[in-house]
């Protein structure tokens, strides 16, 4: 196997870059060490950015990301935008993890096969991250990602052909109600936060749900869930990277109370394309060890193939509504 000519991506296929990542060519003239920042080139398109709905506009999750990408300086950089936060207004872990996929892929990578994030502190809302491709070999990529001047995540991953057989030796999803049937995920009332982060982004519908009564009493730690990105763009790796970060939904079945989870390090394991819109994901909490939980899942399609797994380390955030009383507690 030959080595690439660019350290930390994976040769690339002859159709170049995914479709949806803005792929820009380097300012850099001859002999110049630093070529100008994406987020220079990012903010330039700012005001057309603000002409266009990315949940009604977006055709790839790069583009839904507003990732731009230098891929002969192997740079990029995208906002946190609002329809990328979580219920904190911070960046959601999976689209972290997302845009490292996306950009690795628009340097020349091909498809996901392996991907990991590790967070190392958050990301606030407007502030633009930088991605940077770091030393690797062959099929690995190394990205490393900064924003207000301090490192914010660190990811890597596997890129391979997206060809060759598939041997699945786990249960199929079959056993999961069409997700049509399933009930849609309802917040209560008293949970207030801002609704127009990722949660605007995926319709979500109950194929396990789990308990109405949530007196702190731990349960099973299982829960599942139908997943469907709105818009419907292509599922690819940096797509399910987004959706797998819904595990942490498992949290409230778990403990037995509201609860949200922030990511610590994301995992995603490609297996195949999946087939439909809809991707069931299938959580077990492990186990809580110190207020973080570790968790995993299976992710099928709409017909019952597993398509990817992941995993995550996550913070636990208990919500209760007010004036509830902590358990054990004046």
């Amino acid at each position: 196997m030959t080595a690439p000519s660019e350290p930390g991506i994976s040769p690339g296929s002859p159709s170049g870059p995914p479709v949806g990542a803005r792929t820009l060519a380097t300012a850099a003239s001859a002999g110049r060490a630093e070529p100008p920042l994406p987020r220079q080139q990012a903010a330039a398109i700012t005001e057309a950015w603000a002409e266009r709905d990315p949940r009604r506009d977006a055709t790839s999750a790069a583009d839904l990301l507003g990732l731009t990408v230098d891929a002969e300086a192997r740079r990029g950089a995208f906002v946190a935008a609002p329809h990328l936060l979580n219920a904190r207004r911070t960046l959601w872990g999976g689209c972290g993890l997302a845009a490292a996929i996306a950009f690795a892929q628009a340097c020349g990578a091909r498809e996901c096969v392996w991907a990991q994030a590790q967070f190392v502190g958050p990301v606030h809302a407007g502030a633009t991250v930088e991605l940077r491709a770091d030393g690797g070999a062959l099929s690995q990529a190394a990205v490393r990602a900064t924003a207000e001047g301090r490192t914010v995540f660190r990811a890597g991953g596997t890129f391979g052909r997206a060809t060759g057989a598939v041997t699945r030796f786990a249960p199929s999803g079959s056993w999961a109600p069409d997700p049509l049937d399933c009930p849609p995920r309802e917040y209560p009332a008293w949970l207030t936060f801002p609704r127009d982060g990722v949660l605007s982004l995926v319709e979500q519908r109950w194929a396990r749900p789990p308990r109405t009564v949530l007196d702190g009493t731990p349960g099973t730690g299982r829960s599942a869930l139908w997943l469907r990105l709105v818009p419907p763009l292509p599922l690819t790796g940096a797509a399910l990277a987004l959706l797998a970060d819904f595990t942490p939904v498992g949290l409230i079945e778990a403990i037995g109370d509201m609860s949200m989870g922030t990511s610590l390090d994301n995992q995603l394991r490609v297996i195949a394309a999946p087939v439909g819109e809809w991707i069931l994901l299938d959580v077990r909490v492990e186990a809580i060890v110190r207020n973080v939980a570790q968790l995993r899942a299976r992710m099928y399609d709409a017909a019952g193939a597993l398509v990817a797994t992941a995993g995550q380390a996550a913070l636990v955030h208990r919500v209760r509504p007010p004036g509830d009383a902590v358990p054990g507690q004046g």
